[in-house]
């Protein structure tokens, strides 16, 4: 039988709870480019470039499925050298189930960089954000309003109260690094904000992000007033581990960056340490990304293989687009200021 638009809805929705995807069973966004959108990553990144930054950066999850999971991201960024602070401004808007649910979130950031040593620094950071949450209840389907032989064509007797929720959120977050080396924290929703749309208790839980990831440099440009020669050739292999309410993951995998291109390769889960509810493993999704740097202007891609219980249903993966530009504002400094090695284009 071929299942028509509203049956293939309620058949998303199911799989979404029956596998306890992240990406479902909580408000926040799951990207894969997390080094390419760091202000959402941890605001300690807020001024890491020492530069002036943009950013714009879309998600786009499980198209087969006319899920309409679509996320679009902007944020923007600073370092003052004097105060050896940066500061940051993102906002995002998100689809989720063909815009039954949206969010819209504008969040600012404060970060403070410490030397500790020559070798070593650390990073703090703060965020405050707004959030305001919509539902449309005509996008949502009902037991009441299925029989044995489908869809009834006909409206819910569920109460509806509000279609709209707006909150405060607090998160925090660190960076301890050297020029080849980090190691970081994020703990975000510090304050539990309630999401209810009904006006029940109901606490976006913590979220947890911990990331490492140590650069190895196989060339390096020699760049100075009189001589700019050789290209940049390294290789990164990271590790993102996250944790919300019951649910876990780890991002592992390895970046190559030669001259302009920057490749990436990725596993995304946990199949050998955790299973889900009902003995499902924890195994979702393979990730590559290409993208090319000139000039202070970055542009990556990447797609998300769908490798999880998903997978038969044929999700068309999730695909990210990324767009970074960088400008110094200052190209003469005092000082020589270090920047953490993580795998941005513009480094």
């Amino acid at each position: 039988m071929i299942l028509g638009g509203s049956i293939r809805s309620l058949y998303i929705l199911l799989l979404c709870w029956m596998f306890n995807l992240n990406y479902c069973s909580s408000q926040d966004i799951q990207y894969s480019q997390f080094y390419a959108n760091v202000l959402y990553l941890n605001p300690a990144f807020a001024g890491n470039a020492h530069a002036l930054r943009g950013i714009y950066h879309q998600r786009v999850q499980w198209p087969a499925l006319n899920a309409k999971y679509i996320t679009s991201h902007f944020s923007i960024d600073n370092y003052f050298n004097k105060a050896n602070s940066g500061v940051g401004f993102m906002v995002y808007k998100d689809w989720q189930g063909a815009s039954t649910i949206a969010s819209t979130e504008a969040a600012f950031q404060y970060a403070y960089e410490l030397h500790l040593t020559q070798q070593h620094s650390f990073r703090a950071g703060i965020q405050t954000s707004y959030v305001s949450r919509y539902i449309d209840y005509s996008g949502l389907y009902f037991p009441d309003q299925y029989d044995s032989y489908g869809y009834l064509g006909k409206q819910t007797s569920q109460p509806f109260q509000n279609d709209q929720v707006q909150y405060l959120d607090f998160s925090s977050g660190g960076i301890f690094y050297s020029d080849h080396y980090w190691i970081g924290a994020t703990y975000a929703h510090m304050n539990r904000p309630n999401q209810s749309f009904y006006g029940e208790d109901s606490r976006l839980p913590y979220k947890l992000d911990f990331i490492a990831g140590y650069r190895l440099d196989i060339e390096t440009r020699n760049v100075n007033k009189e001589i700019n020669q050789g290209r940049d050739i390294y290789i990164t292999p990271t590790a993102h581990y996250k944790s919300q309410g019951k649910s876990d993951q780890i991002d592992l995998g390895v970046y190559f960056l030669y001259d302009h291109l920057i490749t990436g390769l990725w596993y995304r889960g946990i199949p050998l340490l955790k299973h889900y509810r009902w003995q499902l493993q924890n195994n979702e999704s393979m990730v590559i990304l290409a993208g090319w740097r000139v000039n202070g202007l970055s542009i990556s891609y990447s797609f998300d293989h769908t490798v999880s219980k998903l997978a038969p249903a044929h999700t068309g993966g999730s695909h990210e687009l990324n767009i970074t530009y960088l400008y110094e504002l200052t190209r003469k400094r005092k000082k020589i200021i270090k920047k953490i090695p993580c795998p941005h284009f513009y480094q």
